[in-house]
């Protein structure tokens, strides 16, 4: 009885190890708002853990990974894009040390927005949001949050 429950025991620390190793410092919610007749704003809205940025749109080469809004191009039909994936808000600016470069990034919440064009009756937009997250000197790896609608012209 009592090596069973040792080994129970090891089981839920173990489980718990791993688990707490896991980062997700950023939360996506992904909206629809439509504009006008066959015309959508997608908003993105992350939400960022305390102490952790998520890095703005368009930054230096060498630097990290900017935050892009990709389409899955085999899934989604009927879809264009309309002007570039932006921030609603003003990312801060600072030297980073780590990668020896002026960044732009974004603290507590951002919501980013593409506008798209549906050019048919009924369109599937698939795609993924890829990104990183840094605090101090530790960044997740590129990591990607999907989303999926089906929009009406």
């Amino acid at each position: 009885m009592k090596k069973r429950f040792a080994i129970l025991m090891l089981a839920a620390v173990f489980t718990t190890t791993v688990t707490a190793q896991i980062l997700k410092p950023v939360k996506w919610q992904f909206n629809t708002k439509q504009i006008s007749e066959g015309i959508y704003d997608i908003e993105c809205k992350a939400t960022i853990d305390a102490t952790w940025h998520l890095y703005d749109t368009k930054l230096p080469e060498g630097g990290p990974l900017s935050t892009s809004f990709n389409l899955d191009e085999d899934e989604t039909s009927g879809i264009e894009l309309v002007g570039n994936f932006k921030a609603t808000s003003t990312p801060k600016t600072e030297h980073s040390q780590a990668f020896d470069m002026e960044l732009r990034f974004f603290t507590n919440s951002v919501t980013f927005v593409q506008r798209v064009k549906v050019t048919k009756p009924e369109a599937n937009l698939v795609g993924f949001i890829e990104f990183m997250a840094c605090t101090g000197g530790q960044c997740t790896p590129p990591t990607e949050a999907d989303f999926k609608f089906v929009l009406k012209k």
